[in-house]
């Protein structure tokens, strides 16, 4: 089946945008927080703005899958495209009436290259989006990344994993280029503040521990932006349905993460975490 990206990008773009308006008009309606686990919750607002734009694709899709982040037995889970979705990034922000969070729609092919992806800020209304080959763009107007190029210079933004052994690992890291760089954010959003790489806001970004929807859409803005994204060894990150920690950069400023000594920091987080889960 030949997959015309920009087909799926406008799906992207409006389900995206669909889903951002429901959650803003919930914006001030009383919340439904649920414990999903450790450090971890959910809305009802996940869930609405999840099925709607679940149903929105497959009304226009029906043979293609998807990966959400809320579990949905009824959704298909192969198919010639993967729809990968995080209806709100920043749920906790979003729980605790902090307006930075986003909706995170990617489409990614068998081969597991993403193929178009929107991320959208319904606070600020503000749509970030790329598919494959064509650039990335903000509201359509064209982005690229920051042209920082020295690190003294560099915002570098970051988020706390929920894992003890992994957010020290986040402090460990930190103490190596905390007084090298200009400032650092914690943004409490992962695929947003991926995009603000993309858009040139801030010049770099780090996580230990992120999840497909986290990273899909945002993957294709900072490349097709200019930017660079690697996993935690400094290779270059390619999607996986699995979780993985990630470097963003603007393409010129190099920032560089020594995980040797933590790696059996690194493994021993995530297997707590799948304890955790698994205890569930």
């Amino acid at each position: 089946m030949d997959v015309d990206v920009i087909e799926l990008l406008d799906a992207a773009r409006e389900t995206a945008v669909t889903a951002g308006n429901l959650i803003r008009q919930k914006w001030t309606q009383p919340r439904e927080i649920k414990s999903k686990g450790f450090r971890d919750v959910v809305t009802d607002t996940d869930f609405a703005a999840q099925k709607l734009i679940t149903d929105a694709i497959r009304a226009q899709f029906p043979d293609h899958g998807f990966l959400t982040e809320e579990d949905d037995d009824d959704l298909p889970t192969e198919g010639p495209v993967i729809w990968v979705i995080d209806p709100v990034d920043g749920t906790t922000n979003f729980s605790r009436a902090i307006p930075t969070f986003c909706v995170s729609i990617a489409a990614v092919s068998k081969n597991n290259e993403v193929l178009a992806g929107a991320i959208y800020d319904p606070m600020r209304d503000e749509l970030f989006s790329a598919a494959k080959g064509q650039g990335a763009t903000m509201n359509g107007r064209s982005i690229q990344t920051s042209p920082v190029d020295a690190l003294s210079d560099a915002v570098i933004a970051l988020d706390w994993s929920r894992s003890a052994d992994l957010r020290q690992s986040v402090l460990d890291v930190l103490h190596q280029f905390a007084h090298q760089v200009n400032t650092i954010r914690a943004v409490g959003s992962a695929a947003l503040a991926l995009a603000w790489v993309g858009a040139g806001r801030v010049d770099g970004y780090v996580n230990f521990q992120l999840k497909p929807w986290d990273l899909a859409a945002a993957s294709l803005i900072i490349s097709e932006a200019g930017g660079t994204l690697t996993d935690l060894s400094g290779q270059r990150w390619g999607y996986s349905p699995n979780a993985s920690g990630c470097v963003a950069g603007n393409g010129r400023v190099q920032l560089t993460i020594n995980v040797t000594t933590q790696d059996a920091e690194l493994r021993g987080g995530r297997e707590k975490i799948a304890e955790e889960e698994k205890g569930k």
